[in-house]
């Protein structure tokens, strides 16, 4: 079953470009996700009074092109199924005019009473009407990410009350938005948007942290990314710019 919304790209979902932000996309996915567990009648509230979550471990988005302000689009999300604690959900982002971005995520089935992850149970995966579709060729659980770097340039990154969610930690799409602005600050001179974007989720960043680091460390054209202070490693991400 796929789950379809309409949207207007609104003010608040743009760069400075008026162009959609990969923040707001991936917020944008991940409000789709909540959607399609709400309409099966296990949605956030339901689980987390379970003691249970689901959240997100890798997510990738490619765009073809970046919607502006005003713009109408059209939101589709799908399951792709369950394996073990894993469930993998496909996202698309299209208008009238075609394709604008594609995404693959994997999400873990999570207990935060006794932090541990699940099996995901029978009782919640049969609600799910799975849908095989996909338009990656590999898999985003088969990436090999970067892990530890030594960057070439980084910044610091001063976390703010907004950027925690309900479950006490940075949401994880605002590591998105940690890695668009290292981006745009220390890579793109040209003004070549991103292409593709792999991120994995390692350990959560809690509220009892002030500031962390992002930087990045150029291999073949490709950019390894990490979210990271003096112990931790908190992601690893993978930027591909656009071709001019």
């Amino acid at each position: 079953m796929k789950i379809e919304k309409l949207y207007k790209i609104g003010f608040f979902d743009i760069d400075p470009q008026f162009k959609l932000r990969i923040h707001s996309t991936a917020r944008l996915f991940q409000e789709m996700a909540m959607l399609h567990s709400t309409k099966i009648g296990e949605g956030p509230e339901v689980l987390f009074e379970k003691g249970v979550i689901w959240f997100l471990n890798r997510l990738e988005i490619e765009f073809f092109r970046y919607p502006v302000l005003g713009e109408d689009v059209t939101l589709t999300t799908w399951s792709r199924g369950f394996k073990g604690y894993k469930g993998f959900r496909e996202y698309h982002i299209h208008s009238s005019h075609g394709d604008i971005a594609r995404g693959s995520g994997v999400w873990l089935f999570y207990d935060f009473k006794r932090k541990r992850i699940l099996k995901v149970p029978a009782q919640i995966s049969r609600l799910y009407e799975i849908e095989k579709e996909k338009w990656f060729d590999k898999e985003i659980g088969d990436w090999q990410a970067c892990g530890k770097i030594q960057p070439e340039q980084e910044m610091d990154i001063s976390l703010r009350y907004s950027d925690f969610d309900v479950n006490g930690h940075v949401n994880n799409t605002i590591y998105l938005g940690f890695l668009e602005t290292l981006y745009h600050n220390t890579i793109n001179s040209n003004s070549r948007q991103i292409k593709n974007i792999k991120i994995r989720f390692n350990r959560e960043i809690g509220r009892t942290k002030e500031r962390v680091r992002s930087g990045w460390k150029k291999v073949n054209g490709v950019y390894h990314c990490n979210i990271f202070d003096d112990s931790t490693v908190y992601a690893d991400a993978q930027i591909i710019p656009m071709d001019i």
